[in-house]
């Protein structure tokens, strides 16, 4: 069985709850403690998808306006990403279209992407209904010519997160057939053309 290794940013704002998700992912815990990223961190998950093997190397990056500098190195590679915002604060989903942007002006190719809302278990203090990251995801689609599903997530209770990745990853491995299945037309067309 091959094993596939993706390389995953997951990106917004500083205290969107990146971390918090980049932990519980990898690591299966919630930390209540907050402490603002630095640069970068980095971890890793293994899947299984489709009967095939994945592990993803998610790169938790700082989302605070004077890391800004560092954010272009750290999406060079990225086969997907994770657009965060949180759910308690509208100015975090807003600044979403400049994290995109920032991005894919930083990588090669379209990559899969997911809207994902956190700290959907804060709905008291919720300052974005669903609803307005469902139309988000559906202007994002249709901009970059690519479906951008949209989850709500809560680390702290592992709302969705495990189902995010498990997307991401179903989306990464689509792609990655796409561009075998491409690679071999292209050298089918030119063998025949060759002859």
């Amino acid at each position: 069985m091959k094993k596939n290794i993706f390389k995953v940013v997951v990106i917004g704002d500083g205290a969107v709850g990146k971390s918090s998700i980049t932990i519980r992912t990898c690591y299966g815990k919630f930390d209540r403690a907050y402490i603002s990223t630095i640069g970068v961190e980095f971890g890793t998950k293994p899947y299984t998808i489709e009967g095939q093997e994945i592990t993803m190397q998610i790169w938790d990056t700082a989302g605070q306006e004077r890391f800004r500098f560092l954010q272009s190195a750290y999406y060079r590679g990225a086969h997907g990403a994770l657009l965060v915002y949180d759910v308690t604060r509208m100015e975090s989903l807003k600044k979403i279209s400049v994290w995109i942007d920032d991005l894919m002006n930083n990588i090669d190719q379209s990559i899969p992407m997911i809207l994902v809302g956190n700290k959907c278990d804060l709905d008291i203090v919720r300052a974005v209904p669903a609803s307005d990251g469902d139309t988000l995801a559906d202007t994002l689609s249709e901009q970059y010519n690519r479906v951008i599903p949209f989850y709500e997530t809560s680390a702290k209770t592992n709302q969705n997160v495990e189902e995010v990745f498990l997307k991401l990853g179903t989306m990464m491995l689509e792609e990655r057939l796409f561009e075998v299945e491409k690679a071999v037309e292209w050298k089918e067309r030119a063998k025949s053309d060759w002859w």
